[in-house]
């Protein structure tokens, strides 16, 4: 018999105190650490200088390394013979990057931002200059024309985001606690004639007021008897949700940039449709499979084995099945036996990745999928999952009326 769900979302003491810190979330003995890494490869690799790039809240190494999170644009230029600078646009975001940003000077990037690094490139000697972060081909093409020696760095950065700090686990703890928040609230409040930018609301207002932030908050809604998609949209829509709905959904809400993520699929009515039954059976199977083997040195392959069961049940995905997280979408990527994300990554977890497992099942038609899933840890015991959320299928509180 089907029994309204428990939810037991509780933030424990010491991440309570983190998440009412006013000013940066980590010490500046975790910053100095960060910085000696970037300071230690610029050595080794024989380049004097380092440029790294965000722009509209992208680019995490430059909140990584300072705590500013980039608002329009930033630019980190760090020397090896002269005081890093942070120059950021725009005029009055200069106040509050002063008082937040570690390691650095802070200085309005002027009208060009272009030509300010330019001029500071000129000013500090630089030469063998190596770069992070998506800049504009007009931006990379001025650096270059001007005579600097380019080496892209993204490659070494991305593999320095796989291990987690006992510090960055707390964050995404906060950001875990959040996510499992927004599943509950949507759990409560959601009713037939809601839209799904509806429940882009609850799952906002569910951690706006505790400081959270929107990572993804991505739903379909599908009419279980007459099913119309497989995976979550990315843009919500208008559309009416209706009693006889099945809700698709992946949540991210963050912390200072450490977001959580949780995929649920939840029923309208009590008594959801066969094939739902049936594909969350899979879809659950799958994700406890493939939590029974991760730990360090689990290998990809293992990983593929372990969820086998979803191509021995004439099903596939569409959805990748892991991805690295906490600092971007991060390796490993892997996706299903029957829907490759390329080739199988050469790489094993190691203690302190974190790692979301993401089963989306779907079948051919393209038109029926549920998807369950959580954000992991990999500590010494084995895998640490971050979220709360009840796992299988949840039923709405109000198809129970």
């Amino acid at each position: 018999m089907l029994t309204k769900t428990e939810f037991s979302l509780k933030l424990d003491e010491d991440l309570e105190d983190l998440r009412g810190i006013k000013g940066r979330c980590f010490s500046d003995e975790e910053y100095q650490k960060r910085w000696q890494k970037v300071i230690t490869y610029l050595e080794d690799t024989k380049l004097d200088s380092l440029i790294i790039y965000g722009a509209e809240r992208a680019g995490s190494a430059i909140p990584w390394l300072t705590g500013w999170p980039v608002s329009a644009e930033a630019l980190l230029i760090i020397s090896l013979d002269s005081e890093a600078k942070l120059f950021v646009q725009y005029y009055n975001h200069t106040p509050q990057a002063k008082s937040t940003a570690y390691g650095a000077s802070v200085s309005w990037g002027g009208p060009n931002t272009a030509q300010t690094m330019l001029n500071h490139l000129n000013q500090i000697k630089a030469r063998k200059v190596g770069l992070i972060g998506k800049m504009s081909f007009e931006m990379m093409t001025s650096i270059t024309e001007a005579g600097y020696l380019l080496t892209p760095l993204d490659s070494w950065y991305e593999k320095t985001r796989l291990i987690k700090t006992n510090a960055e686990i707390k964050c995404l703890k906060i950001g875990a606690y959040f996510s499992d928040l927004a599943v509950k609230s949507i759990y409560e409040k959601i009713e037939p004639n809601m839209t799904e930018h509806d429940l882009v609301s609850i799952a906002e207002d569910s951690w706006l007021q505790l400081g959270g932030q929107a990572h993804i908050r991505y739903f379909i809604s599908t009419n279980m008897d007459k099913p119309d998609g497989m995976v979550p949209r990315q843009n919500a829509t208008s559309r009416a949700i209706t009693k006889d709905d099945l809700i698709v959904m992946e949540i991210s809400g963050a912390f200072r940039g450490y977001a959580g993520q949780v995929l649920r699929s939840m029923s309208m009515r009590a008594k959801p449709a066969n094939w739902v039954t049936e594909f969350h059976e899979v879809a659950n199977s799958a994700l406890n499979s493939i939590a029974s083997v991760l730990r360090s040195g689990c290998t990809m392959q293992e990983i593929l084995d372990a969820a086998s069961i979803i191509e021995e049940s004439g099903l596939t995905t569409c959805d990748d099945l892991i991805h690295g997280f906490g600092g971007g979408y991060l390796p490993p990527i892997l996706g299903s036996k029957s829907r490759p994300a390329g080739d199988i990554p050469d790489i094993k977890l190691q203690e302190g990745m974190a790692i979301v497992v993401q089963p989306n099942i779907t079948d051919s038609t393209g038109m029926r999928g549920v998807q369950t899933g959580a954000l992991f840890v990999i500590s010494k015991e084995g895998p640490l999952c971050l979220q709360k959320t009840p796992v299988g299928l949840l039923t709405a509180k109000s198809g129970f009326i």
